[in-house]
């Protein structure tokens, strides 16, 4: 049994300057919850005395005012089902002293009991079980924090499932008739109990997997290129960081077992991995596998077993050919899809292939980027299960595709055959040439105006024939334009974003075939717009003359709403000149030069309370000497 600690509390704030040694730092430490705590008295022994938050706790033999004498004892019942599962090192129960009869007597004793969900009375007091810890010193009297060893008891409660366990504090046998060794104990730190404990870890054996895909536990196993095994550890200690050890041996000779370990610590929840070495694995070889759970001091179970076949070798290489597109530099025709045979050549071992526009630089155990799951875990399909992959009509046999190219000129589609084991093969390679498919976009509304219809014409590349066009504006969602009979078609929009319209057109053939993007775009200024019939500046040579009169439109700065009117001078004139705006926010100007060269019109729009545009519109032109 060891011997009961006892520390001083610093000004009554219950500051311990001493500790009981404690469980290596891999164990945790808690606190069982208090399911009840009393007293009893010898003077009234069937009544049961509960702590009512306001009565220190008397322990030992005491005198009432009325000079009656009490011998009381102290117990306390805590809830250990929080612990289910858990290892428990060690235990301490707290007690801290208010007051003493004679600070140089203390023989206080703690003892196991049946345990009691209630407090007792005297004359129904609980068996005693077992006697745990006791204090014999008296320092630090009489305001003593004071500790009292019951770890292995707890652990064995724990252990045996026992979800009650009660403890009685009382002054030793010798001495408990004695008023001398009488005291209380304070009410508001009551009786505590601290734990050490550890739970031991474990495999969510319902999150296992191979190599990205879930755990197969029976027969026909998947074949596997890459044996990386994933599982779910887990932990009901809070912050705990853990490790996995990992098994495989073949089918039917579990003697070979060997196993791997993931020594990245891991919080719980997450999964640990290991890649087993292919020159540990045989070729055709069924195996097992099971992983286990270390938290650094416990090590779970093993988990249930999954099953894999080891497939390590590489099938051929496809033959690629193409029915409509030549190899090579001459061009195929415009506006369709290429459509490619691809060709297993008889070997059993190819499913299926991979095909893209772009050589992989690598090769993932998914034929693609593997983006973690919900715990981390890889996320694999079936090899041959993603946009960029076809089927064999049967093994080594072929698979025909249509791809649409994604630019012009020459390309190489890169074909890879792959097994049932997600393994492939050397890229094979087809060199064509695609023609010019981009259709033209023009504005035939003239320069765009803020707030005003832009009309779009499209017309086809030559040679593509286009049944719709993708029409996709800023971030909106993609509208579908017919094209007229000539192939020719038109979108109209009003521009009303402010920094300018971005709009990307695409081209659908009849067989899917989708062309480059085309894009149209426009950016406003922040200033009013001006725009000139006679003298517009978009033109060579430039038209009017001297004496030839020309309007000049103005219209709003981009966002503006409203316009009272407009401030305007041609070359700099002292004063500009006022013209008030339309319902529109438009106004007009006629202008008739006296004399020929360069010019400058400034305008600047004007709102009703007086607030100018920040900036100005300045338009050069030049009037010729005769008029044209």
């Amino acid at each position: 049994m060891k011997r009961t600690w006892v520390a001083a509390i610093v000004a009554g704030l219950g500051v311990v300057l001493g500790s009981p040694g404690i469980a290596a730092a891999a164990w945790h430490s808690g606190s069982a919850p208090r399911v009840v705590t009393g007293w009893t008295d010898s003077a009234a022994p069937g009544v049961a005395f509960p702590n009512d938050n306001r009565t220190h706790l008397p322990l030992g033999t005491w005198q009432d005012e009325a000079g009656v004498s009490h011998t009381s004892r102290v117990y306390a019942t805590f809830d250990l089902s929080r612990y289910d599962g858990a290892l428990v090192t060690g235990g301490t129960v707290y007690v801290t002293e208010r007051t003493a009869a004679d600070c140089t007597k203390r023989s206080i004793e703690l003892w196991r009991t049946e345990p009691v969900p209630e407090p007792p009375a005297w004359d129904r007091a609980p068996a005693e079980l077992a006697q745990l810890d006791e204090i014999q010193t008296p320092e630090y009297c009489p305001t003593a924090r004071i500790g009292f060893d019951v770890g292995a008891a707890v652990a064995e409660a724990s252990a045996a499932g026992q979800r009650l366990i009660t403890f009685v504090l009382r002054v030793s046998a010798a001495h408990e008739a004695d008023p001398a060794y009488g005291r209380r104990l304070n009410w508001y730190n009551d009786v505590a109990l601290r734990l050490s404990y550890n739970t031991v870890p474990a495999v969510d054996s319902d999150n296992l997997f191979t190599t990205g895909r879930s755990c197969v536990k029976a027969a026909p196993y998947p074949a596997m290129g890459t044996a990386a095994l994933q599982a779910r550890l887990t932990d009901a200690d809070e912050g705990e960081e853990l490790t996995a050890e990992f098994a495989v041996w073949p089918v039917g000779s579990p003697d070979a077992r060997r196993t791997y370990l993931d020594s990245t610590e891991r919080e719980s929840g997450r999964v640990a991995t290991v890649t087993v070495p292919a020159a540990d694995l045989a070729q055709n070889q069924a195996y097992g596998w099971q992983a286990r759970a270390l938290d650094g001091t416990e090590t779970s179970a093993w988990s249930d077993t999954c099953y894999f076949t080891w497939d390590g070798v590489k099938p051929s290489a496809p033959v690629v050919t193409s029915t409509n597109f030549p190899a090579g530099d001459a061009p195929g025709p415009a506006g369709v899809k290429p459509v490619f045979v691809l060709d297993g050549h008889g070997d059993p071992d190819i499913a299926g292939f991979q095909y893209d526009w772009y050589d992989w630089d690598t090769t993932w155990p998914c034929l693609r980027e593997i983006k973690p799951g919900r715990y981390g875990q890889w996320e694999c399909t079936d090899p041959l299960d993603a946009p960029d992959r076809v089927r064999a009509d049967r093994p080594g046999g072929t698979a025909t595709v249509a791809v649409n190219p994604d630019s012009y000129r020459s390309m190489s589609l890169f074909v890879r055959s792959v097994d049932l084991a997600g393994n492939v093969s050397a890229p094979a390679r087809y060199d064509l040439n695609v023609p010019w498919s981009m259709p033209d976009v023009t504005a035939e509304s003239g320069t765009p105006e803020w707030n005003r219809p832009v009309q779009l014409t499209i017309t086809p590349a030559p040679g593509v024939t286009a049944t719709r066009y993708e029409v996709v504006r800023g971030q909106n969602a993609a509208e579908t334009v017919v094209p007229d009979a000539d192939g020719v078609a038109h979108y109209s929009l009003v521009a009303t974003e402010v920094n300018g319209e971005y709009v990307t057109i695409r081209g659908i053939g009849a067989d899917g075939f989708v062309s480059m993007a085309a894009t149209w775009s426009y950016a406003f200024t922040p200033e009013p717009g001006i725009r000139a019939d006679v003298y517009d500046n978009t033109v060579w040579p430039p038209g009017g003359g001297v004496g030839v009169p020309g309007t000049f439109t103005f219209s709003p700065p981009p966002g503006w709403t409203e316009v009272a009117e407009y401030r305007y001078s041609f070359d700099w004139e002292s004063e500009p000149a006022v013209v008030p705006a339309g319902a529109d926010g438009r106004a007009t100007v006629t202008w008739t030069p006296e004399a020929e060269g360069r010019y400058r019109l400034m305008v600047y729009a004007v709102k009703a309370d007086g607030t100018w545009s920040e900036y100005g519109a300045f338009y050069n032109f030049e009037v010729p000497a005769d008029a044209g």
